[in-house]
């Protein structure tokens, strides 16, 4: 991982999806940040806004307004290892770069699923 200041490329990232995925309930971005783990440094609460708003437009967080608003995990097929992948693309300034990058760490069997999961022929 590239390491940006204190923390590595896309921990912060990470640590709000984990906490949100161990949330049994919609949170705010205040109650994120007192559940930061101990040892992280802790980012500002505008900081934490700010992820949560592009992880919402990446599709990965959905956000329910009210006096203060909440965000959950957006559930989609396949379960959080989807969810945390769609965000990973999503972020990516070259998509096609990136998928390309996800593919070639792949074996040989999770390359034939991942074939047939688009319809391609399998070897």
């Amino acid at each position: 991982m590239r390491v940006v200041g204190r923390r590595a490329h896309g921990q912060l990232k990470t640590t709000v999806l984990t906490l949100l995925r161990e949330a049994d309930a919609p949170v705010t971005a205040r109650m994120l940040l007192e559940r930061w783990p101990a040892g992280d440094p802790v980012p500002a609460f505008t900081t934490v806004i700010t992820v949560l708003t592009r992880l919402q437009q990446a599709g990965a967080v959905e956000r329910i307004e009210g006096q203060e608003a909440r965000f959950t995990l957006r559930h989609v097929a396949g379960g959080v290892a989807a969810e945390s992948m769609l965000a990973a693309l999503f972020e990516s300034a070259d998509r096609g770069a990136a998928l390309m990058s996800f593919a070639e760490q792949l074996d040989a069997r999770d390359l034939d699923l991942l074939r047939r999961a688009v319809g391609g022929p399998t070897p």
